[in-house]
């Protein structure tokens, strides 16, 4: 049975309830791979946790994308609590997880954090995270308006992941992948990045930060 290459990593959203995306992606992998566990899940609660799950991702050689559900601002991620890990922390658990390049992509359900320095900081070539898409929101955003736009996103990648398995010549890059999935979106959803900040950043040939809007 085929898997997504995708990894779903959350954190508590709040104190009550059992709020969480996993139901929402699990959807998703059952419709474009007919399996609904054809996504990883994970939990995370602190730093330690979320360090652990990322070298356990980048090891796998499974997993291409991650995608991280949690509470931000404009320079960290919150886990449980009062715990918050901060953008160096997360660029360096890449580099260390990272070494080999096997997950690409960092998808931010996040409000706050999926900013141009933000971008800047974990993609430049400097910062040897091997990662070479990031995306997620540069404004506050409502919990059930982002989860809808994740799933438009990831649904839009995911397909065309599965399309250009089968296909035996001009198969698209990665970077490709994620420009198209980008661009289907913004048909349905033209006014996403002005209303939402929703953005996509990636370096361009030169190794300068490049956004699809």
């Amino acid at each position: 049975m085929q898997h997504t290459g995708l990894a779903v990593v959350e954190s508590r959203w709040w104190s009550d309830g059992n709020d969480s995306v996993r139901p929402l992606f699990e959807t998703l992998a059952g419709i474009v791979e007919s399996n609904p566990h054809a996504v990883r899940y994970d939990m995370f609660a602190e730093h330690n946790s979320l360090s652990q799950i990322i070298e356990s991702l980048c090891s796998s050689g499974k997993i291409h994308s991650i995608y991280i559900g949690a509470h931000g601002d404009d320079v960290s991620i919150h886990g449980q609590g009062d715990a918050s890990i901060s953008r160096t922390k997360l660029r360096n658990m890449f580099r260390k997880a990272n070494k080999k390049g096997n997950v690409s992509g960092l998808f931010f359900g996040s409000c706050l954090v999926a900013t141009n320095q933000n971008a800047s900081y974990w993609l430049t070539k400097t910062s040897s995270t091997k990662l070479k898409w990031i995306a997620g929101y540069t404004k506050n955003v409502d919990w059930i308006e982002s989860s809808a736009v994740d799933m438009i996103f990831w649904s839009k990648l995911l397909e065309e992941r599965r399309k250009n398995r089968s296909r035996r010549n001009n198969k698209k890059t990665e970077i490709e992948i994620v420009k198209s999935a980008s661009r289907e979106m913004k048909k349905l959803m033209p006014t996403i990045f002005s209303e939402m900040g929703f953005n996509v950043y990636f370096n361009d040939s030169s190794g300068n930060i490049d956004s699809v809007w």
